[in-house]
């Protein structure tokens, strides 16, 4: 029986965690059932902070037509506190969509309704989300050690389709991946466990052949509750190690130590 959580506790003087061969071999029975990998896009493909902190002041102050004042309550709204650079954890930005910031926007611009809000924000991912999406580490050869080694990769994002697809196409990767689903994608929205489901019916496996790879408790809550083998967090989300740990298996620092986590050749 496995322990439902299991730190990363080798720390550099820099407060990161590091993948321990200690930790690999404990985790060797439950990696080695996995196939594929369904990952999530923002906070584990693209750093979050770095993508979407630039993403929702833009996107305000479109919407607030320059007035400074209603922009700062807009973000404060989407779930991000500007004075503390901080997200709320199960707030909008960091764990809903655009739909759901819509509605958070809705009551502090009257006159504007909550199906325009979702088809500018959409527009606008899909326009802007590309340009300002940074990658957490080298995407293409990564994805391609991965699928060389003969994993199925998946991604479900709380994003469109459209913007996911364009995003991953700029950075050269979106033919590594075989399924990909928005919350506009009719698979299901991001946390129900339908989504990896989905997934997995898509490709031909079960759950149990799954590894789930997110930045947040809803991420890791969808992949324990859909019976993934393995649900790993990854510290480049909108949230800390101590709200992850306890949906996570492990906790790396980014999805570049995941070769490690399988053991994939060089």
């Amino acid at each position: 029986m496995f322990s439902p959580i299991c730190y990363i506790l080798i720390m550099t003087p820099v407060n990161k965690y590091h993948l321990s061969e200690r930790v690999v071999e404990e985790l060797c029975d439950r990696v080695t059932p996995v196939r594929a990998i369904l990952f999530d896009k923002d906070g584990t493909l693209f750093d979050f902070r770095r993508t979407w902190v630039p993403i929702i002041r833009e996107a305000t102050r479109r919407v607030s037509a320059g007035d400074e004042d209603l922009a700062e309550r807009l973000v404060r709204a989407a779930g991000y506190d500007p004075r503390t650079d901080t997200f709320v954890p199960d707030g909008p930005l960091a764990a809903g969509n655009v739909g759901d910031i819509a509605c958070a926007w809705t009551s502090l611009l009257p006159g504007h309704r909550t199906e325009k809000l979702v088809d500018e924000m959409n527009r606008f991912s899909a326009d802007q989300g590309p340009r300002y999406s940074v990658p957490v580490c080298d995407l293409s050869p990564l994805m391609e050690r991965l699928t060389t080694a003969g994993y199925r990769l998946g991604l479900a994002t709380s994003d469109s389709e459209e913007g996911a697809r364009l995003t991953l196409a700029r950075f050269g990767v979106e033919s590594s991946f075989s399924w990909v689903s928005g919350y506009d994608s009719g698979y299901g929205v991001k946390p129900d466990p339908v989504v990896i489901e989905n997934y997995a019916r898509a490709i031909g496996l079960r759950t149990d052949q799954l590894m789930m790879v997110g930045d947040t408790f809803h991420d890791l809550r969808m992949g324990r509750e859909a019976g993934a083998a393995i649900v790993v967090a990854v510290l480049t989300g909108a949230v800390s190690a101590e709200v992850l740990a306890p949906e996570a298996d492990v906790i790396l620092p980014s999805i570049a130590d995941l070769p490690k986590l399988l053991r994939v050749p060089d």
